[in-house]
């Protein structure tokens, strides 16, 4: 029940920047009254108690296959930039309310490696 929903959202925003690819989703979560509120430990925070660390990896997988599928030459060391979160109440904040992570390549090809399994059933 902690996933319920995972797997029927869907991705904000792909863009490309400096040669690197990107997921972003935008966040209106309350984390407290001023913009002391989101810096990095707690937007991090808020980032596990709802999961979004289960949903980003979910987005830069499917980023991960297209690019690997239509991008010549494509590399996720070189081309993945990873997940951009943007808690928007956060704007103000010395962070601006930007969290970014790039699962580790490792995850992503076992990921890549365990949906593949299902193309040989």
């Amino acid at each position: 029940t902690r996933l319920a929903g995972m797997l029927k959202g869907f991705m904000d925003l792909v863009f490309e920047h400096d040669g690197r690819w990107w997921v972003a989703d935008y966040k209106s979560n309350w984390l407290g009254p001023d913009a002391a509120a989101y810096d990095a430990a707690a937007m991090r925070a808020a980032l596990l108690a709802h999961r979004y660390d289960v949903q980003y990896v979910l987005y830069v997988f499917a980023l991960h296959r297209l690019l690997r599928a239509r991008l010549p030459g494509y590399d996720y060391g070189r081309h993945m930039g990873g997940a951009v979160y943007l808690f928007l109440r956060g704007a103000d904040a010395a962070t601006h309310g930007v969290f970014a992570e790039r699962p580790p390549r490792e995850l992503i090809e076992s990921l890549d490696a365990l949906f593949g399994m299902e193309a040989m059933a």
